[in-house]
Formats: structure tokens, sequence, C-alpha cells
């Protein structure tokens, strides 16, 4: 009888654990948002001072290195780490597809990436 009775006590660590997911795209503590820090990849090279048709190395080293000190949204981070194990063609499809989802109509560096398929980021 007294194991009936604990049964179901057992059983209660396991139960929140089935609530309602966090919600994502949460802005950072710093405020920023998933769709900011999108904006801000999008528009790196003219944030960052880059010149686009320069090296393609130092580009993307730029890139790379500039968004790894402005990105501060955890969906951003976690998208940039994605974006720089990707071949740099990839890496604009993929962050084009990302803008259109948050709403934006151009991404500058997508059409970089795309048209010349040098200059990515790199982890």
């Amino acid at each position: 009888m007294r194991c009936r009775l604990l049964s179901p006590l057992l059983l209660l660590p396991f139960f929140p654990a089935c609530g309602p997911a966090p919600e994502a795209k949460t802005p950072a503590s710093g405020g920023q948002t998933f769709p900011e820090a999108v904006a801000m990849m999008c528009d790196v090279d003219r944030l960052a001072g880059l010149d686009a048709e320069a090296d393609p190395i130092s580009v993307g080293q730029g890139r790379s290195a500039w968004l790894a000190e402005h990105v501060e949204s955890p969906d951003g981070i976690e998208l940039r780490t994605m974006l720089s194990v990707k071949g740099a063609a990839e890496q604009g499809g993929m962050l084009r597809d990302e803008a259109r989802k948050v709403g934006l109509s151009r991404c500058a560096l997508a059409d970089a990436l795309e048209r010349d398929g040098t200059g990515g980021l790199s982890p």
C-alpha cells in the first residue's frame, strides 16, 4: 500500500519538463533582437567600413571579426556560427532566407556572397 502512494510522487519532478518551451528569438541582455542581428549581418560591409571588392580573404576575416564583436542576440550568434561552417555561396542563400523570415526585403551581404562565392564568414 505504501508503494502505491509513493509512486505518483516519484513522477512529480518530471512534470515541469512537459511545460511549454521558452519563447525563441528573445532579445539578448543588451536588448538586441534576432531581426536586428540579421539586419546587422546583412549590412556588415557598410557598418564595418569594408570594401566588398577588396581581397576576399581579408573581407571575410573583417566581416567575421566585426560580427563576432557586435552580434549579441543568442539566436544571432547561433546563425553566425551556422553560416561560418558553410561555403560563401551557401552562406548567402541561408542568410537571405533568414532575412526574408524577419521581414527584410534586401540583404547586401547575401547578394555579395551569392554573386562571387568569396568573402564568406569564418569560424
